[in-house]
């Protein structure tokens, strides 16, 4: 997905004036020698095109354009890249994983009280998974895997139907990447656990719909979640029943599985919704930077 945030600082704290957001699908672009395709970037010229109308004119020093895992992969990026910073008249950051995550964190800490404890954040997102743990505004412990909802079904549910075996190899695949991450963050210890962004707020939103719970995300409710997607043929009859949009629906199972998996690796047995992510750790991480610099000398 494609996103925007404008905002300003107001008393000490952030005031968000506009969102906008498409879900592009970038990832989807990329082919097997990971090549993005001519489709894939007029997708994102044609939201960028939208995004600019909003953008001129503004301080280039207040605007912050950075690309995550879909450009991270892509071979020929610099094609598109070149394309999109015509477009916008800003340049654009291909940032690393742990930047993404270290971002993906601020945000979420910028957005809730803090309560003294550790945190672990999960974000699920096309391309990639960050899993961080953090405690105030520090970080802990961070990383990003090269696996996300898109890449799961690109691998796994790319024919639309819903096959339980490849289901399962699909679960598999999943806990292989997240498992030697878990093993690694199993000595730090934390007090509440947190999701973020388009995908867990997906199953959040899915999970109401079925009147599996309010909202929350339990260990139970994946599990019951797990086999209505199950009953389902394919992508439309689950995005029926489940009441979702069909873009959020062709990718929904790979990012069901990625959340799953961590519930499971991680030892998780209750996620709670954070509303702060990525953009918004972009905009606290210009304004401290601002901060930094009118108290330098």
């Amino acid at each position: 997905s494609f996103h925007m945030v404008v905002a300003e600082e107001f008393q000490g704290e952030l005031r968000t004036l506009e969102k906008r957001g498409q879900k592009v699908q970038l990832a989807a672009g990329l082919d097997n020698q990971s090549i993005l395709s001519d489709e894939a970037m007029e997708r994102g010229l044609v939201c960028l095109r939208e995004f600019a109308q909003r953008l001129q004119g503004m301080d280039p020093a207040r605007v912050s354009v950075l690309a995550t895992n879909a450009l991270r992969a892509a071979r020929n990026r610099q094609v598109f890249i070149e394309q999109a910073e015509a477009v916008l008249g800003y340049p654009i950051e291909v940032i690393a994983g742990r930047e993404e995550a270290r971002l993906i964190y601020l945000g979420v800490a910028h957005t809730l009280a803090d309560d003294g404890g550790k945190r672990l954040v999960v974000d699920i997102g096309g391309g990639s998974t960050e899993v961080i743990v953090g405690e105030g505004d520090h970080i802990v412990s961070a990383a990003s895997k090269n696996m996300g909802c898109i890449t799961l079904t690109q691998k796994f549910f790319s024919t639309h139907h819903i096959d339980p075996d490849l289901f399962v190899a699909a679960e598999a695949a999943a806990r292989d990447t997240l498992a030697p991450l878990a093993a690694a963050y199993k000595d730090l210890s934390w007090n509440t656990e947190l999701g973020t962004s388009g995908t867990i707020k997906a199953i959040s939103w899915a999970l109401q719909n079925l009147k599996i719970s309010d909202g929350e995300i339990t260990k139970e409710g994946l599990n019951s979640l797990r086999e209505t997607i199950l009953s389902c043929h394919d992508h439309n009859e689950m995005a029926k029943k489940l009441h979702l949009n069909p873009r959020r629906s062709s990718v929904f199972c790979g990012g069901f599985v990625m959340l799953e998996q961590a519930f499971e690796c991680f030892g998780l047995s209750y996620l709670k919704i954070a509303q702060g992510a990525i953009r918004e750790g972009m905009i606290a991480d210009m304004i401290a930077l601002d901060t930094a610099s009118d108290e330098s000398p």
